[in-house]
């Protein structure tokens, strides 16, 4: 089983951070994997409708981190959302 937590705050390593970071601690000893993203201060697009998603399988905007976030996201069983 795998976990992913999403850091959207702008400061990497805040309270936000150590609040995921004490979640990720308690799933590990509970044999649970987790990942922590940091997308706090990344650009990312919004969403335009074109469809291109449901066809190619990914986002049309590729300077971003969405397929990249979405591609950790497809192989969770489950997922954490920290904002600040």
């Amino acid at each position: 089983m795998k976990v992913v937590l999403v850091n959207g705050s702008p400061n990497e390593k805040g309270c936000t951070y150590t609040a995921l970071k004490e979640m990720a601690d308690e799933f590990g000893r509970q044999g649970v994997e987790t990942e922590i993203v940091h997308i706090g201060k990344a650009a990312i697009h919004g969403c335009i409708g074109c469809g291109h998603c449901k066809s190619a399988g990914c986002c049309v905007f590729t300077d971003d981190q969405v397929n990249e976030a979405a591609a950790k996201l497809r192989e969770a069983d489950g997922l954490v959302v920290g904002s600040p």
